[in-house]
Formats: C-alpha cells, structure tokens, sequence
C-alpha cells in the first residue's frame, strides 16, 4: 500500500515538473518572440541635409524607435540611396523598403488617388487640419484604402512640404496678368487651373529646383516659402509672392503589409499613436518662431523682394479650380472611386474644422501669422 502511495506520488510529482518545465519553456518563447527587435529601412525622397523636409521624416522614425523602447529600428535612406523618389511604391510593394515617404506628384500614374490630395485649392487653412484630413483618408476612406493596398501597403501617417504652395523666383508676379508668359514648376492640376491665364507649367523634382532656376529652365517655383533655402532657391530667387495659397504637398508614409503583419499588437500600436500625432507634431514643428525668424532674416540678407498676390486675383484662380476636379476623376482608372475620394474629402474636411476650430489636439504653438 505504501510502495502504491509512494509510486503514485512519484509520478504526479514528474508530471507537475513537466508540466512546470513546458509552461517555463512556451513562457520563455513567447516572452523573446515580443522582444524581437525589428530592423526597418525607411527610404525617402528627401536629402539628409534638407533641413525643412526631412525633420518631419526623421521625427516619425525616431518616435517609433523611442516609443518602442528600440524594438523597431529604423535606418534612414534618403534620395537615390535605396530607390528614385519615383520608384517608393515599387519598392514598398517589393520589400525593398519597410517604410517608405511617397510624393503622389512623383508617379501621378500609381496614386492617382493619393495626387487628389494635391488638388488645387482643396487645401484648408491651418496644416494641422489638413494632416488630421489626411489621416482620416488613409484609415477610412475605401478608395485611399484600396489604392494603397495595390501595393501591399499600410498608412502609417504624413507630413505636408511646409505650409500652402505660393510662387518664388526670378520674375515678379504682382498680379494675375503677370502670371502670362512664366514657366513654373508646377504640380499637374494646378498646372491645368494657371494654363488658363498664360502659365507654361514645367514637372522638375524638388531635389533640381536649384539646377532648373539657375539654368532658366524655369522662371518661377511654385512651393512653400520655408523652402526657400532648403533648395538653395533663395541664392538666385529675386521674388517671394505671398498670399496665393494654391495647394499643399503631402508626402504619406506607407509601411510594408508584411513589415506590418509581423509586428505583435502592442507595437502596431505604438506605430499608431506615432501616425496620430503627426498633425501635432507638423503643426508646432512648422510654427517654430525661430524657424521663421531664419527665414525673414535670409530673405532680407538676399535682398528678395516679398509681394502679396491679390486676393481678388486668388478667386480668380479658385473659380478655374474646380472643373480640374472633374478633369482628374476623368483621369483616374476607377471614376466612381475618385468621385467618392472627393466626396470623402468634402465631408472629413468639414468635420475635422467643426471638431477642432482650435487645431489639433495637444498643439503647444500659437499660430506664426496670426498670434493665436
């Protein structure tokens, strides 16, 4: 009876150490399957140097890592080091990249529905309202959705090239009659809207604004002024035309569906909140005194002269605005879609400006031009 007692103790007492051993040994690979350490490249069109540009790209990179606590790792490529700024889709479709920062403009004819968000005029007020529009487009609008998982994507967030487009250059452009005769670098559809009053609209990439105002291949850059010397456009511009506002420039970043599909919750969360703050961030980023102060104290020391474009000459413009947005559907492979991205658009936008009047939340900035 006690040789039974004793053998029966004997093997439960093996089975609860197996038992404690298996426990012990699925713990252990569960604990180290959530610490892996995730090695990211991220590629961007932008220069290393550019210092307008690529703070934004650099911000969102070093979040992730930081708010990770170094489980993703992020290496920065920056302009032709993995891939052209043409080839971002490709290479997030490929692998090439886990992360990449797209500019629709650069291959119009893989996003055309991400270039709506180029569209003339469709901008609104304040940059933190359109990157809260923006991000809302990438989760929840089904055309932007499904355009980005053409190429096995996932919207992880955006910046915007520094503000509203406006005109810098060689010519002076007091009002809209001396718009006639320029060659302006120019986004497709806002190159459609100036066309109408005697704009010759010329495609160069942001890294050859320099080369294309110095060799007169162009007379004018449309984009924002804080670039003015991120592209070096400030040592051979003569004018600064303020107050025209035509459009922005928002460059998405997209992250690799596999990239993604292989990261535990709790990190896709800590890429979310990154993508989430990214209108605060851009927001107070952008509304730097100091930033400004910069570029004020540039523009006087080249001696550039800073004129402010009519504001009844700007309506001019807006009314040939809108028919480019039929224009562009037109051009989109799926109409319906690109009809219901504008749609889309409309009624975010008037939801993101009803729940934030004041910007976005957490913003530490006053506005730069206003004070408030």
């Amino acid at each position: 009876m006690k040789q039974r007692g004793s053998a029966t103790w004997k093997f439960w007492g093996l089975m609860m150490g197996l038992a404690a051993l298996a426990v012990l040994a699925f713990g252990n690979t569960g604990f180290a399957a959530e610490q892996k350490v995730f090695q990211w490249k991220f590629s961007t069109w932008a220069a290393s140097g550019n210092k307008i540009t690529t703070p934004s790209q650099k911000w969102w990179a070093d979040e992730v890592e930081k708010r990770s606590k170094g489980r993703i790792k992020i290496r920065m490529y920056y302009v032709d080091e993995l891939n052209g700024p043409k080839e971002m889709m490709q290479a997030l479709k490929g692998g090439l990249a886990d992360v990449v920062c797209h500019v629709p403009f650069y291959a119009a004819g893989e996003t055309p529905i991400w270039l709506m968000t180029y569209l003339p005029f469709t901008n609104l007020a304040r940059e933190d309202w359109n990157l809260l529009v923006i991000n809302r487009l990438g989760m929840e609008s089904k055309p932007f959705i499904d355009e980005t998982n053409k190429f096995d994507g996932v919207y992880a967030g955006c910046y915007i090239s520094s503000g509203a487009y406006n005109l810098m250059g060689k010519k002076p452009v007091r009002n809209i009659n001396d718009l006639k005769g320029l060659r302006i670098r120019l986004a497709p559809d806002l190159g459609a809207v100036l066309k109408n009053f005697g704009v010759s609209p010329m495609a160069v990439p942001a890294t050859e604004f320099y080369t294309a105002l110095d060799s007169g291949v162009i007379d004018m850059v449309a984009h924002t002024p804080l670039t003015l010397h991120a592209y070096k456009i400030d040592e051979i511009s003569k004018y600064l035309i303020l107050g025209m506002d035509m459009q922005i420039g928002p460059a998405p970043y997209f992250i690799n569906k596999n990239s993604w599909n292989a990261l535990p919750d709790d990190l896709k969360k800590v890429i979310e909140s990154v993508r989430d703050d990214c209108p605060k961030f851009y927001w107070d980023y952008l509304h730097n005194p100091d930033l400004h102060a910069s570029a004020a104290k540039m523009i006087k020391e080249k001696k550039i002269q800073v004129l402010h474009f009519p504001k009844e000459d700007r309506e001019k413009l807006i009314a040939k605005a809108e028919p480019e947005y039929e224009a562009w559907a037109k051009r989109c492979p799926d109409y319906n879609a690109a009809k219901q991205a504008l749609a889309d658009h409309k009624r975010i936008a008037a939801e993101v400006m009803a729940k934030y009047p004041n910007g976005a939340p957490g913003i530490t900035r006053k506005d730069i031009n206003t004070g408030k």
